[in-house]
């Protein structure tokens, strides 16, 4: 989307997805490696540039009754610009999908560690000691080649290796991620943390930057060193120096909702839901019915994923769902 037909502005930028039945709703589409859909809108012309969309869509693509964007940032401004647009136009607008997301506040005042129960730093700490036990004990920020040959090593030895969903674990991921982290770098907005023990990176997250916010990508850690927690440790260490961090004002976890790790620490939440927008004035209708099918779609879903991560939990720990034994 551009300014005028001289194309002096560009005001956004949008990949997206054809419908798969007729009148459905196009999608903004969103890689399989991103907590965001791929839309990047100049934030003084989202309006007239969300318009532009629906315009195109209705002229371009006339099967599609609906533009549909997930994850967004509900406080945000781009959903204030949905909404408006909605308004002015008189075209629906459906949320659905409301969930939360960890987030840590930065700057002046900020002070998560004074938000997390008295137990559970007394035993984090205790961990750490542990840890320090094994050898001397360090954390630092790295945006060079080796650190991110680091960070991917550590992703592969956990669990994302078993599974295979590991970055380094398939050839075409792995370019995708050395080019996409090399790319922030160049740019300085790419930072590795690391804890290492003794001199050997145990632990690794990658922090992207954009604005004022920090975006904690992935992490992975040593599973030698499970029991001493620390992808935790890591992650307590990282926090301290971007919450004080004077260029940011938020760091996105890009967590799952209700993750049993970052949302121990992090207590801010990031509100996120599904947007759904109609795109044309006369298919109110056919834009319902495209949101009651997809609804049904995503948690028929849901409850698929449920099953499996619960076959997987009981797989590792067969105990767990045993029954007791005779008496």
């Amino acid at each position: 989307m551009w300014d005028g037909p001289e194309r002096t502005r560009l005001n956004a930028v949008v990949a997206l997805q054809r419908p798969t039945v007729p009148f459905g709703l196009a999608d903004v589409w969103r890689s399989e490696q991103a907590p965001l859909a791929a839309l990047l809108v100049d934030r003084e012309t989202a309006g007239p540039a969300l318009e532009s969309m629906t315009v195109w869509l209705a002229r371009h693509w006339p099967g599609t009754v609906g533009l549909g964007l997930a994850n967004v940032d509900v406080d945000g401004a781009l959903a204030q610009a949905f909404r408006d647009l909605s308004v002015r136009r008189s075209l629906r607008l459906e949320v659905s999908n409301p969930r939360r997301r960890a987030a840590l506040a930065c700057g002046a005042g900020a002070g998560f560690e004074t938000l997390i129960a008295v137990r559970r730093r007394k035993e984090w700490g205790r961990l750490k000691r542990r840890l320090m036990d094994c050898g001397r004990l360090d954390f630092d920020w790295s945006d060079g080649p080796a650190a991110v040959e680091d960070f991917l090593r550590l992703e592969a030895a956990g669990w994302k290796g078993v599974r295979g969903t590991a970055l380094a674990a398939d050839a075409k991921r792995a370019s995708f991620a050395r080019e996409t982290l090399g790319g922030f770098a160049a740019r300085g907005r790419l930072q590795i943390a690391r804890l290492l023990l003794d001199g050997r990176p145990i632990a690794a997250g990658a922090v992207l930057r954009a604005g004022a916010r920090a975006f904690y990508w992935k992490t992975g850690y040593d599973p030698a060193y499970a029991p001493f927690s620390p992808g935790l440790q890591l992650t307590l260490a990282m926090s301290r120096e971007l919450e004080a961090d004077s260029g940011l004002s938020l760091a996105d976890s890009c967590a799952d909702p209700n993750h049993p790790m970052i949302d121990r620490i992090w207590t801010q939440r990031i509100e996120l839901a599904d947007f759904a927008l109609q795109t044309r004035p006369d298919a109110t209708l056919r834009f319902r019915l495209a949101n009651d099918a997809r609804r049904a779609k995503a948690l028929a879903r849901r409850r698929v994923k449920d099953l499996v991560n619960g076959w997987r939990r009981r797989s590792a720990n067969p105990r767990a769902s045993a029954p007791p034994p005779a008496t």
